[in-house]
């Protein structure tokens, strides 16, 4: 895949690239260089991660022990069963011993430039009140009895998370967790066998937050990291940039789609900012856009990926783990409101880039169209991971399914290495397809990918379509292996599993046998994702590990159920009065809180107040259907995960804007406002889906002619608000629009969000009004 306009063309070009890496590592979080010693232990840690978790929480190990078992050898040590609790307990030792190794005490130049003597004392320390729940848990799970020493390693665990966490992501979560616990304790009559066995054997810690993490979350990590290094993110960014680049706006506008999409699998607006803004910001100043907005426009499209389906934030899995409704089922509910965000932003890009008269971009600055359509087939691990989502197929196996698709394509899009790229994409076509299909036509299927197989053997002997090259020997070990499986009778979901497993040691063989550049480079793509796939988790797995103790506390207290009728209270019943209030502990809570925590946090204490509020009140006590989930709960819940996402862009912290700011150059509190604005659906949309939760179209009860309308009138409405709010706030239409009448409008497009018919349409007839006055002058 081509770099596009990422050669410095002089030394203008030289500094400006310079600045911008010196802007980006300050935003960054500062961790230590370390010793090549080190630097191999903490590659082994993160490795160990990935490896425990395919092997032990993905079940690997009892896949592989059925396929060779099928195959007529019965391999007993593959047939090692773990508690799940011991797999988290596993996973937390490497946490630890990863963080007080990479991050310092303090963020002081002596202590960036060696591991001080008490870092491997608390690196091994966290090592050992770990894997000690990892050796007892089994005595625990029998008899649930807490002895003393189990006292002191689950206080000391618990103590060093908090550390651990206040070292990556500050000391705001770690402070409001610390709080909780003082209370907890209190509560309890400092019974430290009760608060052990709460938050450290059965919730806490190892709660449903961390659960969640080890068996969902992880393997979109997994994925999101291979998709950054073997070049599909780079793809997708790319593609968007020549897509749009040339029109009007175009490198703000390829910003909001690239992002979005990349959003969507790494979870973290900032690191999202950091990845894609690199190179959409530089852009977006060369189209004309001042700094302020190039580096608003960024942090908002990265901010919304976390809302945009297939794949969500990691709080929308912990979403699906409280409500109990599938995840798959969940991105259906989240798709038009995330359409309305996007499309509100867009409608701002579009509206802010008429009225600074900007035109497109020449030709020069991008790569050929026609070489990214002939690649579109670099995004089939997308549509694969969202027909399996779809299809109710489990996340962590939908996602490591995808992975191997992934990597397959990745290799096939090596211009470098020959063949025919039309052949090559066939087979992989081909084979998805088949590995989809039921196990009653799975020896016919076996039979196929086997015939295909030798055909293509064949051709690299008779034709020059084949050559005996890295993108064969890659093709037939996935061709053949999925033909073996579907031979031996596996089950779909294990043959996915299997997939994308095999798709990580395959292109470690062959890059590691390859004798070209190119193969070389994929052989360490593989290799370092899986090493920055365990790095990277350090902060999610601490934000939900820090979090379940805040959960954990408020179910051992009773406060879990207290606290939404005290908010019932303070708010006398009034509804809207509960949610804005809602929304303002979101936005605080979430400018020192991540995502994920912000949403344990919310949802366990404001979110039974609003289902509170409206209980007894129709629609809302009726149950999602085919679920014993009330949509009250639903849609209080999806409330307080759009403003806890929302945090990321609202000043007076905004990181997401920070970091947009940072790398645009721009003012800070310019850049903030600005993207408070352009995210405008992201602060009344939830309003609007709570008092009309039909939009989540799970929540129909039944689907008729009126309700359809309904939902169509509703979504219809709702774009139509952020129209006018986007005219007003802009201050253009076609012509400029004076500042009394954007009030109005302003005015106009606030109660237009009640959806009342009577009042959107005054807004259509203000807004096709200033259209004709606006030709007429």
């Amino acid at each position: 895949m081509p770099d596009i306009d990422k050669e410095p063309k002089g030394l203008e070009e030289l500094e400006e690239l310079k600045e911008m890496e010196e802007k980006v590592e300050e935003v960054f979080e500062k961790t230590r260089t370390l010793t090549p010693k080190l630097e191999l232990l903490i590659k082994a840690a993160a490795i160990l991660i990935g490896i425990y978790e395919i092997l032990f929480i993905f079940n690997f190990n009892y896949t592989l022990y059925d396929m060779f078992a099928r195959m007529g050898l019965k391999i007993d040590l593959l047939r090692v069963t773990l508690q799940t609790k011991q797999g988290e307990a596993f996973v937390l030792a490497m946490i630890l011993l990863i963080t007080f190794l990479i991050y310092p005490l303090r963020k002081r130049e002596e202590e960036l430039r060696k591991v001080p003597f008490y870092d491997y004392i608390l690196a091994a320390l966290g090592v050992i009140s770990s894997l000690y729940l990892f050796v007892v848990y089994q005595r625990y799970a029998e008899f649930a009895e807490v002895y003393t020493l189990d006292v002191v390693f689950g206080v000391l665990a618990i103590i060093l998370v908090l550390e651990a966490t206040r070292r990556v992501l500050g000391w705001v979560l770690p402070l409001v967790v610390t709080i909780f616990l003082l209370y907890g304790i209190q509560n309890i009559g400092f019974n430290w066998v009760r608060f052990t066995q709460q938050l450290y054997f059965d919730e806490g810690i190892f709660g449903i937050p961390f659960f969640v993490m080890t068996i969902y979350v992880f393997a979109f990590v997994f994925f999101g990291a291979f998709l950054l290094k073997i070049g599909i993110s780079d793809y997708i960014t790319e593609f968007m940039i020549t897509l749009f680049g040339k029109r009007p706006g175009g490198p703000a506008k390829a910003a909001v789609v690239s992002s979005g999409l990349m959003g969507t699998v790494s979870g973290s607006s900032v690191a999202n900012v950091l990845t894609t803004g690199t190179f959409t910001i530089p852009l977006m100043k060369k189209a004309g856009y001042p700094p302020e907005i190039a580096g608003a426009v960024e942090p908002v499209a990265s901010t919304g990926g976390q809302l945009m389906p297939p794949i969500m934030g990691a709080a929308a899995f912990i979403m699906a783990e409280f409500l109990g409704v599938p995840y798959n089922k969940l991105i259906i509910a989240a798709v038009l409101p995330a359409l309305v965000y996007y499309t509100g932003v867009y409608l701002f890009i579009d509206l802010e880039t008429k009225r600074l008269g900007l035109k497109g971009m020449p030709s020069e600055h991008f790569a050929p169209l026609k070489y990214f359509l002939r690649k579109l087939y670099i995004l089939l691990p997308i549509a694969v991971i969202t027909v399996a989502l779809v299809w109710g197929i489990p996340p962590h196996i939908s996602a490591i399914s995808s992975l191997g698709i992934a990597i397959w394509v990745a290799w096939i899009a090596k211009d470098e290495i020959e063949g025919h790229e039309g052949l090559y994409v066939g087979l992989v076509l081909l084979t998805t397809v088949l590995m989809f299909t039921s196990k009653s036509i799975a020896v016919p299927v076996a039979g196929i990918l086997l015939l295909t197989g030798l055909a293509l053997v064949a051709l690299a002997f008779v034709s020059d379509l084949v050559e005996l090259n890295e993108k064969l020997y890659i093709s037939l070990l996935f061709i053949l292996f999925v033909a073996l499986t579907k031979f031996l009778g596996m089950s779909k979901e294990q043959i996915l599993l299997m997939s994308g497993v095999m798709g990580i040691v395959f292109s470690l063989i062959v890059g590691y046998v390859s004798k070209s550049e190119s193969g070389k480079k994929m052989y360490e793509a593989t290799y370092q994702s899986m090493i920055d796939a365990g790095k990277t988790s350090t902060s999610v797995m601490l934000a939900a590990a820090s979090a379940g103790l805040i959960q954990g506390v408020l179910t051992m207290t009773g406060l879990v159920t207290s606290l939404g009728y005290r908010l019932v209270d303070l708010t006398a019943g009034n509804l809207w009065l509960l949610l804005l209030l809602t929304m303002i502990f979101s936005l605080i809570l979430g400018m020192g809180v991540p995502t994920t925590a912000n949403y344990i946090i919310t949802s366990l204490v404001a979110a039974p107040a609003i289902y509170n509020a409206v209980l007894g009140l129709q629609p809302y006590s009726s149950p999602v259907p085919g679920f014993g989930t009330p949509i009250a709960l639903l849609a209080a819940h999806f409330f307080v995960f759009y403003f806890g996402i929302l945090a990321d862009v609202t000043p007076p912290v905004a990181l997401a804007s920070y970091a947009g700011s940072a790398l645009a150059g721009g003012d800070f509190w310019k850049t903030a406002m600005n993207a408070v604005k352009y995210a405008l659906a992201g602060y009344i949309g939830p309003y609007i889906y709570f008092t009309h939760p039909e939009m989540f179209i799970i929540t129909v009860q039944e689907w008729t002619a009126r309700m359809a309308l309904t939902v169509i009138y509703d979504f219809g409405a709702t774009l139509l608000v952020m129209y006018i709010l986007a005219i007003s706030l802009t201050g253009w239409f076609g012509v400029h629009i004076r500042k009394e009448l954007r009030a109005l409008l302003a005015a106009v497009g606030v109660l237009s969000a009640t959806l009342n018919p009577i009042i959107v349409g005054i807004g259509l007839a203000a807004v096709l009004a200033i259209k004709f006055l606006g030709k007429r002058g």
